[in-house]
């Protein structure tokens, strides 16, 4: 899925999960004013699961939607390092909704805790990850109807989906957008 997304957004794998030098930053799209701002790409369909999983679309096309570079900036976000997801799925009630945009962190990071997207066994999907002292990461919904799962430490990593064992951070979720109703 994340080869996939890659292949869509014409970038390299290694670009989209470990960033890229400044100079290989997206293009400044306007400059008025004293603001700046740059593309990122918005995986409509590529929804993340907030469920029991969603099978990921084939080869995603992403929208760019521009945003203010200084924006980004006061989120902590950097726009090589950063790409918007969708949710699908009441699992992650009320935290999450159907229809929440999710602005995601792409930079690779030791920590497995937080709202994570991840690909397990051909998945997207959304979920609260928290590790144990026992070497275990808890999956964890937020809504009680689902249940809480956990796998070996040794399974997370970030890469490329091999279709095997390994669970495969996509992001940690940084900032949603949600609708007011």
């Amino acid at each position: 899925m994340v080869e996939k997304i890659a292949d869509a957004c014409g970038v390299s794998l290694q670009w989209l999960l470990f960033g890229a030098s400044k100079e290989a930053e997206p293009q400044i799209i306007a400059q008025t004013k004293g603001r700046s701002d740059v593309g990122i790409s918005y995986f409509e369909e590529a929804q993340a699961s907030a469920g029991f999983g969603r099978v990921g679309v084939d080869a995603p096309k992403p929208q760019t939607v521009f945003i203010s570079r200084d924006f980004l900036e006061e989120l902590g976000l950097t726009p090589h390092q950063t790409i918007i997801l969708k949710v699908a799925g009441d699992s992650m009630e009320p935290t999450l909704k159907t229809g929440d945009r999710l602005f995601l962190n792409t930079t690779p990071t030791n920590l497995l805790n937080g709202i994570t997207v991840f690909v397990s066994s051909g998945q997207l999907m959304v979920k609260r990850l928290a590790p144990t002292a026992s070497g275990t990461v808890r999956i964890i919904a937020d809504n009680d109807r689902y249940p809480t799962e956990e796998a070996e430490i040794s399974r997370f990593r970030w890469g490329e989906p091999d279709g095997g064992d390994a669970i495969t951070i996509i992001g940690r979720v940084a900032y949603r957008l949600q609708a007011m109703s």
